[in-house]
């Protein structure tokens, strides 16, 4: 519960400071680290084309997300910014790639909370979290439990059958955010689960259709059509409020039915490389608020199902470390746990 007070604090904290920077006065604004709109004269950082290393497969929400970023924040450049797809590991090969770059590369990093768990859970990676400074939250993500229609009504019912059988999860690899949700909790709740490991969300879905598994934990928009047509239905998110993006439907939080510990946050941010100077870190962090300030990200990032999160800072600081601590937790109790 504290965990959760906790995050609860940090996120109300920064929305409550965006409120009152959106009412001061553009002098203020501007020293608060905004960069003007017509002239961009604080991007500095943005003098020529950046790439955002982007650590998954085209065509993703990772990737889909870095890319209307990326289309977004070059009205505020007037230089491109070029999403760049290093793949491999899941994530692992982009953040050992970025943490051979200079203090001063031209480059940033689409950096995923799934890069995070897998250093603190694993052992022999071969990178370091403190190779890259996170910046700011470009994409925020409930993680979703879907249930083919006809099978579960709801968790309790999942969590009773994981008490006489092995429940199974599509997923994607071991230690990975769904594995540690949904087999984390089962785990908690004394039950028995096996993740079948699938390559991307299209297949992990596909196997929850074609009653491969039993369950299958993803993002809103990969099964929204499914969710609106009665042929899937989400049961729980992974998550401390309820999901609402789904039109006449309210999918109940894991926290609130005694899971809070089990809470698994999605998504990511922007990094960059440790040691760039404080310059390059406050034109990151001045584009990264302008792309949020712009409707035409917020709306996207709303119709595709994401949450609009802004996290700086201290504050996102504290949102990796208790996130972090949920996943280390679930590791443990599923033994995988090997650092």
């Amino acid at each position: 519960m504290k965990k959760i007070l906790m995050l609860l604090l940090v996120i109300a904290m920064v929305f409550s400071l965006a409120a009152c920077g959106n009412d001061a006065p553009a002098s203020e604004q501007e020293d608060n680290g905004s960069a003007s709109e017509e002239t961009g004269e604080s991007l500095a950082f943005f003098d020529e084309t950046i790439k955002i290393i982007m650590p998954y497969g085209a065509g993703g929400t990772s990737d889909a997300v870095a890319r209307k970023f990326a289309e977004v924040a070059s009205k505020y450049t007037g230089k491109p910014l070029v999403v760049e797809n290093l793949t491999g590991g899941d994530g692992i090969v982009a953040a050992t790639e970025f943490g051979k770059e200079p203090a001063d590369t031209k480059k940033i990093m689409y950096t995923s909370y799934g890069q995070y768990y897998a250093k603190a859970i694993r052992a022999n990676i071969p990178f370091e979290t403190e190779d890259f400074t996170p910046v700011g939250v470009v994409d925020d993500r409930s993680w979703i439990l879907y249930v083919k229609s006809g099978t579960f009504a709801d968790l309790n019912e999942i969590i009773e059958e994981s008490k006489s059988r092995v429940v199974t999860l599509s997923g994607g690899g071991v230690g990975a955010d769904a594995h540690l949700a949904f087999c984390g909790l089962i785990n908690t709740a004394g039950g028995q689960s096996k993740l079948l490991s699938y390559e991307g969300g299209g297949e992990q879905k596909a196997a929850l259709l074609k009653g491969e598994a039993d369950v299958f934990v993803g993002t809103s928009q990969i099964c929204y059509d499914e969710v609106m047509n009665g042929d899937v239905i989400p049961v729980a998110c992974f998550t401390n409020k309820d999901y609402e993006g789904f039109e006449g439907i309210v999918v109940p939080n894991v926290a609130d039915m005694g899971y809070e510990g089990n809470v698994i946050v999605g998504g990511g941010m922007l990094s960059v490389r440790t040691g760039a100077d404080e310059a390059t870190i406050e034109d990151v962090e001045a584009l990264i608020k302008l792309v949020w300030e712009d409707e035409e990200y917020t709306d996207w990032i709303a119709s595709i199902g994401l949450n609009d999160v802004q996290l700086y800072d201290y504050y996102l600081d504290a949102y990796i470390d208790s996130a972090l601590e949920n996943a280390v937790s679930a590791a443990k109790g599923l033994g995988i746990y090997e650092n």
